[in-house]
Parts: C-alpha cells; sequence; structure tokens
C-alpha cells in the first residue's frame, strides 16, 4: 500500500474511535441523568391500542 492510502486509513481509523467513545459517553451520561429523575412525577400514559 502507498503511504497516503495509510495515512487515509490511520485518520479514518482514528475518527471512527473518537465517534465511538463520544457515543458511549453520552449513553454513560444519558444513564446517569435518568436514574437521577424522580419517576414518581412521571405521567402514566394509556395505551391507545383498541
Amino acid at each position: 500500500m502507498s503511504n497516503q492510502l495509510q495515512l487515509v486509513l490511520a485518520v479514518l481509523a482514528v475518527f471512527v474511535v473518537y465517534v465511538l467513545a463520544k457515543v458511549l459517553s453520552y449513553m454513560r451520561q444519558s444513564d446517569a441523568e435518568w436514574n437521577q429523575v424522580d419517576k414518581t412525577k412521571l405521567k402514566k400514559w394509556e395505551d391507545e391500542d383498541g
């Protein structure tokens, strides 16, 4: 492989790892925030199916 192709593949790999790390970080933050919610105050919805 040429050096340019290796560089492009390396940059793409770093980008994919960065995006996955950010997604996992946002998932952990979302779970932490959901666990802090007072679930007794959530509105209960009735099913609208038949």
